[in-house]
């Protein structure tokens, strides 16, 4: 082996011996010794590789030989030489450690080996764009944010960023936020992309710009709107435009019979008036101008005209109707938006002679001639202006003059009313929800063919269920008293008669809606047969109005009923 300096150091001795003649005497066998000369402990990365012990052997002895010992079967492959290597192999696994022991004959010694647990790959950075994408602009531009994160961030690497269109510029990368500018457009829709770039990752967003489209025009009247005298005779009124459009021109049209000989051109507007022999008119004047329409408000007083009162007019924006009284007073209910008070409802009382017809007829109405109702003090129920609100007011006069379009299925109210000191005039023209337009003046109504006919409640005493018909015109709530003790409703026939908690009646609590008109039962009867496993529904019934209805229903219950 390497270091044999003990011997070395006997040798002169020897021959110092021999010098004297003498014949040298046997020296006795040393023990041999291994001294450890590199660290006890050796410490190795997660991916293994060779180690290397460092030894100084005292006495080596012949024939004698290294050996090595290790329990752990991740140290491999010694060599024995100048040095003793090993292997170490690599760690899929937590922190280990184990022992080395070297023997030479008696002599040992023993070397520590720690391995560190196998390292987590640090995670990939991401860019997370957290804003919309695409991001969209109206053809007018301007400032964009979008907003990102970076995940897993590398020291020194920074977020950079670009567009690819000369339209989105001023681009700037801030904290968690880009900042970009759009142009306004002047043609068709486009399309670029701004590209985050963090290293070698790229993100791309993309951003969307509509087409131009040429601004609305603006028209601008001087007066804003006119109030005329009931004389009536000439008018003009100023107008400008803004964003006009090219080869476009203004026409004006109303009507309104009494404004007469309208014209529109250069920037003027001028028409005539007739005298006004009635109540407060309004009428309204359209100009045209290529695809847009702008009204114009022009307000007559009447020749009664009281300097006292404040003369408004009533915008309607939808009416409704019920019909009450034994079927011979229609409430029209009128509403009017505010910007200050939201919608108000007005009432106008309707008085007709025959009962219960499904609309009101064409002619003219007024409180002075008994049909309009107005409150007093038998019957808070009539007509009410702003009814539904802290200012209502019973109206004191009251005009209309009603057409009926069948064929349009429109009617139309024009008049006016005083509540307090206000003078009111209202004109509408549309659908009224609860009135039958139709022109259909029978009151026989035949139903078989059913687009749904449902339970909508049930238990061992009472059951109610709905049917629509197919053209949604009729809806009857059928409300069932029956003393059978089950779900299933029993068989026979049931009469209309006051709700009772016990007996087998058709309560007069059930329904009938026709052409919107809803009306409670007052006579007739339906007969319930039992089918296999459903239910026959014959009926003849009449409501408060004095419509009959007859028809059929065979099937099951829909919606969960129980049937035979």
């Amino acid at each position: 082996m390497k270091k044999l300096f003990y011997l070395l150091l006997a040798l002169p001795l020897f021959v110092a011996c021999t010098e004297n003649n003498e014949e040298p005497k046997p020296e006795p066998q040393k023990k041999a010794q291994l001294i450890l000369t590199s660290d006890e402990v050796m410490n190795f990365k997660a991916e293994g590789g060779q180690g290397l012990i460092d030894y100084t052997l005292v006495n080596p002895q012949e024939g004698v030989e290294f050996a090595a010992q290790c329990e752990a079967d991740w140290i491999s492959d010694f060599v024995f030489g100048e040095d003793i290597t090993f292997v170490v192999a690599a760690n899929e696994d937590e922190d280990r450690e184990t022992k080395i022991t070297i023997t030479y004959a008696e002599a040992s010694m023993e070397v520590t080996i720690k391995q560190a647990k196998k390292a987590e790959e640090p995670a990939a950075p991401a860019i997370v764009i957290t804003s919309e994408n695409p991001m969209e602009f109206d053809m007018n531009g301007g400032i964009g944010t979008i907003t990102y994160t970076i995940e897993n961030p590398v020291q020194g690497v920074s977020l950079t960023a670009s567009a690819n269109v000369n339209w989105i510029s001023q681009v700037t990368v801030q904290s968690e936020k880009i900042i970009f500018q759009v142009a306004a457009n002047t043609g068709a829709a486009r399309e670029g992309v701004i590209t985050a770039t963090y290293g070698m990752l790229e993100e791309k967003i993309t951003v969307k710009q509509a087409e131009y489209v040429a601004p609305a025009p603006v028209f601008t009247f001087n007066p804003a709107s006119l109030e005329v005298s009931f004389e009536g005779g000439a008018q003009s009124v100023a107008y400008t435009i803004e964003n006009a459009i090219e080869g476009a021109e203004v026409v004006a049209t109303c009507e309104a019979a009494w404004v007469s000989n309208l014209v529109a051109a250069n920037g003027t507007m001028t028409f005539d008036v007739a005298a006004n022999e009635e109540s407060l008119r309004q009428a309204i004047i359209v100009l045209t101008y290529g695809d847009y329409a702008f009204e114009y408000v022009v307000k007559q007083l009447p020749a009664n005209y009281n300097p006292g009162l404040n003369y408004l007019a009533f915008t309607v924006v939808e009416a409704w109707a019920d019909l009450k009284e034994g079927g011979h007073v229609w409430n029209v209910t009128f509403v009017e938006h505010d910007d200050l008070l939201g919608d108000m409802q007005t009432v106008i009382s309707f008085y007709i002679e025959e009962a219960n017809v499904h609309s009101l007829v064409s002619g003219s109405y007024s409180s002075a001639e008994g049909t309009i109702l107005l409150n007093n003090a038998s019957h808070n129920g009539y007509s009410t202006y702003r009814a539904n609100a802290s200012l209502a007011t019973d109206i004191s006069d009251a005009s209309f003059v009603v057409a009926v379009d069948t064929d349009a299925q429109t009617i139309s109210f024009d008049g006016s009313f005083q509540a307090g000191n206000d003078i009111v005039a209202l004109s509408y023209s549309g659908a009224v929800r609860g009135m039958d337009l139709t022109g259909n003046t029978s009151n026989e109504v035949n139903c078989t063919e059913w687009k749904r006919f449902d339970k909508n409640y049930q238990d061992t005493t009472e059951c109610i269920f709905t049917g629509r018909s197919s053209d949604n015109a009729l809806e009857i709530m059928f409300h069932i008293q029956h003393s059978g003790g089950t779900k299933v409703i029993p068989a026979g026939t049931y009469e209309v008669a006051p709700y009772q908690q016990l007996g087998d009646v058709l309560a007069n609590s059930s329904t009938v809606t026709y052409n919107s008109v809803k009306g409670s039962l007052s006579s007739g009867s339906i007969t319930v047969t039992h089918l296999r496993g459903q239910y026959l529904f014959e009926f003849d019934i009449t409501d408060e109005y004095g419509r009959r209805f007859t028809g059929s229903y065979a099937g099951e219950l829909g919606n969960g009923g129980v049937n035979p």
